[in-house]
């Protein structure tokens, strides 16, 4: 079922690793098509807090910093750098960009726009979305750690009723059976809309939940679309996953001169109940 990793020699106390001038993972960047859709999300619906924002960023040094291989590739190649996905940020006078930058305690979400730099920020992005499924070699997603005591798959159906509510049409859960239609995928019962890695009669599915899933025993989660197509991953990290995980975290801290926490909640959560139809 899996192939075992650990006992390749991957030793983060190693003389050349790097673990000491670092202190965790600070954002995951999403480029965005539509940045008043996006904020609404990450921040109404999720629960963000705006840390920074900035619009019209544009000059050579910009440029160079975000695009400078991508141009060297274009140019040997004989082709050109908007080919390879390159705006023009060089004087203003094509595109610029937009930045802000959403808290979520423990690392962030930064939210990019490349638009026309006659328009405004409610312009699209001046390049088309790609496929953001996690199948494609060099796809990214962002995954938000969902409290303990929260019903995941409650959650799940709560996330795309709300999206929804709001005109947030493209926030979109996946589920862990085969369907062929959209409307087949919102009519499944709860217990499909999360992958629990344990066995649990309220969610039991048959021929999975009662496989030993060994070190992953206790992870749960879902995928979903955001607003801009963006993969999205909610999880929980409970049983012995949690324990490898809070392993993880103590010895990171005790290599790097750091001093992570675990999440903790401070009250219970309360889940509202889904709507009866």
């Amino acid at each position: 079922m899996k192939e075992d990793y650990g006992s390749q020699s991957f030793d983060g106390n190693q003389p050349r690793s790097l673990g000491r001038m670092l202190q965790g993972v600070q954002h995951v960047g999403v480029t965005v098509d539509d940045m008043k859709k996006s904020l609404e999300f990450y921040i109404e619906v999720l629960g963000g807090k705006l840390a920074i924002a900035g619009t019209g960023f544009y000059g050579p040094v910009l440029h160079n910093t975000l695009f400078q291989l991508e141009e060297i590739n274009a140019y040997a190649h004989s082709s050109s750098p908007r080919s390879y996905g390159v705006p023009d940020l060089r004087d203003g006078s094509r595109e610029s960009l937009d930045v802000c930058f959403i808290s979520f305690g423990n690392t962030c979400v930064e939210l990019i726009h490349f638009r026309d730099a006659k328009l405004d920020s409610n312009a699209p992005n001046i390049f088309p979305r790609l496929p953001s499924g996690v199948g494609h070699g060099n796809a990214c997603h962002i995954s938000f750690h969902v409290k303990d005591d929260v019903d995941l798959n409650v959650f799940a159906k709560t996330l795309e009723a709300e999206c929804q509510s709001r005109g947030i049409q493209n926030v979109k859960v996946n589920h862990v059976i085969d369907v062929k239609t959209d409307e087949e995928r919102r009519s499944l019962p709860l217990k499909y809309a999360a992958n629990k890695f344990w066995n649990e009669k309220d969610y039991f599915i048959e021929g999975y939940s009662d496989a030993d899933f060994g070190d992953f025993e206790g992870w749960s989660l879902f995928y979903a679309k955001g607003p801009n197509g963006e993969q999205l991953e909610f999880n929980q990290v409970t049983r012995k996953a949690k324990q490898h995980f809070d392993r993880a975290r103590n010895e990171y801290n005790a290599a790097n001169d750091t001093a992570f926490d675990p999440p903790r909640a401070t009250v219970p959560t309360v889940q509202e109940p889904l709507p009866t139809k």
